[in-house]
């Protein structure tokens, strides 16, 4: 088998090229010039530096390619409300490749989505596919936008299109220095005896997903012969920064020092938890982490210096 891993060398790319390689899979990856690129190639993955922002860079080779994985991105919720332009690009760029996969019948395409915002503060959580959803800020718009392109682009032709509306994923090779990441960021934090920061009243609640599930949901979604349409990823269970926060001091046994500060313009949704059910029923998958063992995984790491990890 064969596939390209748009934004592999991030964290989400970065983790599944490297469980793609334990299952003998050819990956060819496609990024921004990196100083992590290098980890990548030692590993044996073909390295295609290019930028979302410049669609001439995107010069993909997908002939013979069976499975696109769609991680690229060139913002963050909070980057988006600064330059929504620059958001928008991703759907431009999008479409582009969409397009020249689809050209060179590749199988079957992954767009990972975002299952933490695209249904805004719904009156049921968890929340199903099925369920509402609601353009909140121009990083939630570009994404249901290339949601809806790649489903109508693979319309009567061989390929698959398959939606993944991940929770909020955490752990190893998550840098949380474009505004994401929270577990990743205050650990950070606490290991270097700095103050964690808290927006809001701490009463926000977000499902929290461990890596090494998300990527076994992905897996699972292009090894799956039923593997169709949208699928939400996460535990189903949403959990309070106050509450992380007491989490976060069990698991390190250490004295959290915490500044809080106004709501970011971008935590626009108040809870959100995902209902998994349709992916366990069709693609067999189902979160076996907890989220106090998946924090204590991240601390581990967190401790050693984040080391980007590949194999």
């Amino acid at each position: 088998m064969k596939a390209v891993v748009l934004g592999v060398s991030g964290f989400l790319g970065s983790n599944l090229a490297s469980e793609l390689l334990r299952r003998k899979v050819k990956v060819i990856g496609f990024g921004l010039k990196d100083s992590r690129n290098h980890v990548l190639t030692e590993h044996g993955i073909e390295m295609i530096e290019g930028d979302m922002l410049d669609l001439a860079t995107l010069k993909i080779p997908f002939d013979g390619v069976d499975w696109v994985i769609h991680y690229a991105s060139t913002t963050s919720p909070t980057e988006s409300m600064l330059e929504p332009k620059k958001d928008s690009m991703n759907l431009t760029a999008s479409r582009i490749i969409f397009e020249d996969a689809i050209k060179r019948s590749v199988k079957k395409i992954v767009f990972s989505s975002s299952g933490g915002t695209v249904y805004g503060d719904s009156p049921r959580v968890p929340v199903k596919e099925t369920d509402p959803v609601h353009s909140l800020i121009p990083y939630t718009k570009t994404k249901l936008a290339v949601e809806a392109e790649l489903i109508r682009m693979c319309q009567n032709t061989s390929t698959v299109p398959v939606v993944l509306r991940y929770a909020n994923p955490y752990g190893p090779n998550q840098y949380p220095a474009k505004g994401t990441g929270v577990i990743t960021a205050w650990l950070e934090a606490l290991r270097d005896d700095k103050p964690i920061v808290v927006y809001g009243d701490g009463e926000s609640a977000r499902d929290y997903v461990y890596i090494s599930d998300a990527v076994n949901a992905t897996v699972a979604a292009l090894e799956s012969p039923n593997a169709r349409g949208t699928y939400n990823v996460g535990t189903g269970t949403p959990t309070s920064l106050n509450e992380l926060l007491q989490m976060v001091e069990a698991v390190t046994q250490r004295k959290l020092s915490v500044s809080r500060t106004m709501q970011r313009p971008s935590d626009v949704v108040k809870t959100i938890a995902l209902d998994s059910t349709k992916a366990f029923a069709e693609l067999g998958w189902k979160p076996t982490t907890s989220l106090r063992d998946g924090i204590a995984k991240t601390w581990e790491w967190v401790q050693k210096g984040e080391p980007f990890v590949i194999g």
